[in-house]
């Protein structure tokens, strides 16, 4: 079987286990009452109605499989399965954020001595960079936490974290040494992603968002010399940024970082009357943008650190806009402004575990 042959077969078969997994899970719960459901019951939920939030679940076995086929490293195995529970615990009782984040530490912290670590960076020079441990621990749990959180906070619109999850995956495959494994994890997103797209039947959830972000950040530390950490922070710069400017405004206005609120870049784009498909879509096509130049860096000296400018140079002009437009104050609970007309019907605007 060539390369190619292989890796479209994986990623067929994940797609076909996530999507007969998910339909599966829809036809249980009609049956099985209201276990895992995300119930418009707070002001700040935009959808109508009470949506399962039990995505991950789908997503899982194609992830479990993939893993076994493409025999993945063990750190990676070890720490996609105890963030899913981690994040599926949350979907089905809320769990305090504090001791959440406790525990993906831990997580961090035993796939590096599993032997998931920073190792090296690439250099303007070209020759890699070896790091001694007291560097590589903390930049490795660092990294795999801050993935793990930032697609928990770009899932916030039907359709969106799902989305990139698959194109960053199909982008990451590029550079990993076995691609099989993303194939098969792209595939795992893209069964999901008829459930999930708008108006969604079924959120991706903690679950399923804790595993992709840890995927990303795991799979990429697999690559040659270091490159994936400059791709990827390429690569997903929407999810990052995203992430960056949410724990910024939370620690300027003295609240907790872990604390949800509905100034998100999807929010905003709401606020400007898209349409969730409408947001959606846009946001999937600056990753796409993000992905090509991450995968153009990557051929240039420097060892893909080029691809930074343009993250730069999209964190300014972010910046620039949220300190020209007037943002609402508040938390989400308190939030006069809304991003999303709550006649969108199924639309996973703010979920109750998100942050």
């Amino acid at each position: 079987m060539t390369g190619l042959t292989q890796n479209l077969g994986i990623l067929a078969l994940g797609a076909i286990v996530s999507a007969t997994t998910a339909a599966a899970l829809l036809r249980t719960r009609r049956k099985s009452g209201g276990w895992g459901l995300d119930h418009a019951d707070e002001p700040r939920k935009t959808h109508q109605g009470a949506i399962p939030r039990i995505g991950g679940l789908a997503i899982f076995p194609a992830v479990l499989l993939t893993i076994f086929l493409a025999g993945a490293p063990l750190p990676v195995a070890v720490g996609a399965i105890l963030l899913f529970l981690l994040g599926f615990g949350d979907d089905l009782i809320r769990l305090n954020s504090r001791r959440k984040l406790e525990a993906q530490v831990a997580v961090a912290i035993l796939c590096y001595a599993l032997g998931l670590r920073f190792e090296t960076l690439p250099s303007w020079t070209g020759a890699p960079v070896t790091l001694p441990w007291m560097v590589a621990l903390p930049l490795t749990v660092a990294w795999l936490v801050g993935w793990t959180n930032a697609m928990n906070l770009i899932d916030g619109l039907d359709g969106l974290a799902t989305g990139i999850a698959m194109i960053g995956m199909a982008f990451l495959s590029l550079i990993v040494p076995e691609p099989s494994l993303v194939w098969g994890i792209a595939g795992a997103a893209a069964g999901f992603l008829g459930f999930n797209f708008p108006k969604a039947r079924m959120f991706l959830g903690d679950g399923g968002a804790y595993l992709l972000g840890f995927l990303f950040g795991a799979l990429a530390l697999l690559g040659p010399g270091g490159r994936g950490i400059p791709f990827l922070i390429t690569v997903l710069a929407v999810p990052l940024l995203d992430t960056i400017f949410a724990f910024g405004r939370r620690a300027w206005r003295r609240v907790p970082v872990m604390k949800g609120d509905a100034e998100h870049v999807h929010h905003q784009l709401r606020s400007l009357g898209l349409s969730s498909a409408v947001a959606v879509l846009l946001l999937h096509g600056m990753t796409i943008l993000s992905g090509l130049m991450g995968w153009w860096a990557c051929g240039l000296p420097g060892g893909g650190w080029a691809g930074i400018a343009w993250v730069c140079l999209a964190a300014g002009a972010g910046a620039h806009c949220a300190l020209r437009r007037s943002a609402p104050k508040g938390d989400d609970q308190n939030n006069s402004a809304k991003p999303a007309s709550s006649s969108v019907v199924g639309s996973d605007t703010v979920r109750s575990s998100s942050t």
